[in-house]
């Protein structure tokens, strides 16, 4: 697990500053349609439908960028009360991806974009059971690779800051559509000021 986390990390700092231009940095907020935590159907095994993220762009060369980015999800937290035993699981997840985004076509403020990339996620999976003063407790985590598939687009809203929407399905053993939307610092507008 650590030697995948600084191989993913590597990769995140390593290849897109060594080949390319960094311009925009910025975070957001999305939507998704959530999975099941080893795709089990309960209740209990159901992520959020809620992430936060944090997002870089370079640009490798035109029409070519490249973009990590990390998704933090909202843990989902499911209780349970019945006489004298309260349970209690929680279902979080934290991915990493790096896209590739083909930018194809440019209007005046607004750029699109097709997207495809790797994502690796981390997901756990907690239980807690309290019976009578008696605590038990079981911490399950699952790691997977998939692919990102997906569209975007830039909207100027001032000088230097942009507004990213994307559209993307991740193709993986946690299958599931997301929705992001988030504000960029555009760096190539402020380098020009």
């Amino acid at each position: 697990m650590k030697r995948v986390f600084a191989i993913l990390i590597f990769m995140f700092l390593a290849f897109p500053v060594a080949n390319s231009q960094f311009t925009r940095l910025g975070v957001g907020t999305g939507f998704t349609t959530g999975f099941k935590f080893h795709q089990q159907d309960l209740e209990s095994n159901e992520s959020s439908n809620l992430d936060f993220f944090a997002k870089a762009i370079y640009e490798l060369n035109l029409p070519i960028h490249i973009s990590p980015s990390i998704t933090w999800f909202v843990p989902n937290i499911l209780k349970v009360k019945i006489p004298d035993e309260t349970e209690k699981t929680v279902v979080s997840a934290l991915m990493f991806d790096i896209n590739g985004h083909y930018m194809f076509k440019s209007l005046d403020r607004l750029d699109f974009y097709g997207l495809t990339g790797l994502d690796i996620t981390f997901a756990k999976k907690k239980y807690v059971s309290d019976s009578d003063g008696e605590k038990y407790k079981i911490i399950q985590n699952d790691n997977t690779i998939g692919l990102n598939l997906g569209l975007g687009t830039y909207i100027k809203l001032a000088e230097q800051i942009d507004l990213c929407i994307e559209a993307k399905y991740l193709v993986s053993k946690y299958d599931q559509f997301m929705l992001n939307i988030g504000a960029l610092l555009n760096f190539r507008q402020i380098k020009k000021d």
